[in-house]
């Protein structure tokens, strides 16, 4: 009886140059160091006494924590996928605050599927497909290892590898990342918003605020100003202050603003995470979470 299939000498040769090409990339990055890009925003402008038409403003008005949670509940019943250019910028555990990036994005609900493809300061990748339990590793030793990514290197890596699996949970894609792969998506950042909001409550520490009115992108959004009682990297929450912008059309949080401090201070950023160009309801297929299509 023929033994287990093992990969040919040829393809480990491959695997571990491709791992050894992103440690020498992590660790270029890592020793980087970056400036905020913060550009002006909009004013917010407070609507004052008027009553809201709006019942979602008025309910953020009244009750954010329950209009975030309404809003996400809506929001997963109404948007199947969704294309959009992510611009995010930071701070890495490992190196401080990254580089600001541009992200053209695929997301579709079911399966979780995403796809990365970053056309400004790539990182490790120039494009990520990501497809709940399509690559998984059934034989890593940590189990939280074990579901994976197919990474297209950049031109370097190209040469010599068309793509290569990694662990979305790995050291890696911890260090290169505040939020893990399946960590992406409106609903699931609507999740984070909503789990520490919760925590905070329980605790009596909750100060989550309507701000008013904005623009981000062009559009009207609704702003909120979220406080926590944040100790630093690895306590119970992930950042002090948070502004929220709420597409007042789309229904989403188009814009989240994190730091470390009460002021707001470009210095104390933690992550910015604004969404552009959006479009609910793409219609995405297979294919364009196939490999294939990519030359992967």
């Amino acid at each position: 009886m023929p033994g287990p299939h093992k990969p040919s000498t040829h393809r480990r040769i491959q695997v571990a140059f491709g791992l050894a090409l992103a440690g020498l990339c992590y660790l270029e990055i890592s020793t980087q160091e970056y400036e905020p890009v913060l550009t002006q925003r909009s004013a917010v402008v407070f609507a004052g006494s008027r009553a809201p038409t709006d019942p979602v403003e008025k309910m953020l008005r009244e009750n954010p924590l329950a209009a975030l949670i309404e809003l996400r509940a809506q929001h997963v019943q109404e948007v199947k996928d969704y294309t959009c250019t992510l611009v995010k910028q930071e701070v890495l555990p490992s190196s401080g605050l990254g580089a600001e990036q541009e992200i053209e994005v695929l997301f579709r609900q079911e399966p979780y599927s995403v796809v990365f493809h970053w056309v400004r300061n790539a990182g490790l990748a120039n494009r990520v497909i990501y497809v709940k339990g399509r690559w998984v590793n059934a034989d890593a030793d940590n189990p939280a290892e074990r579901e994976q990514a197919l990474c297209q290197p950049g031109t370097l890596g190209a040469v010599f590898l068309k793509s290569i699996k990694m662990p979305i949970h790995g050291p890696m894609a911890r260090d290169t990342a505040r939020r893990s792969l399946d960590e992406f998506g409106f609903k699931r950042t609507l999740d984070l918003l909503i789990k520490y909001c919760e925590i905070a409550k329980t605790r009596g520490e909750l100060a989550l605020e309507f701000r008013g009115e904005a623009r981000f992108d062009g559009r009207p959004v609704w702003v909120l100003h979220r406080h926590l009682p944040y100790t630093g990297e690895g306590g119970t929450y992930p950042d002090r202050t948070a502004e929220i912008y709420i597409d007042k059309e789309l229904r989403i949080p188009v814009a989240v603003y994190c730091y470390s401090d009460t002021e707001q201070k470009p210095a104390h950023l933690l992550g910015k995470y604004e969404h552009r160009s959006i479009r609910l309801n793409a219609g995405l297929t297979d294919a364009e979470f196939d490999p294939a299509t990519y030359g992967m």
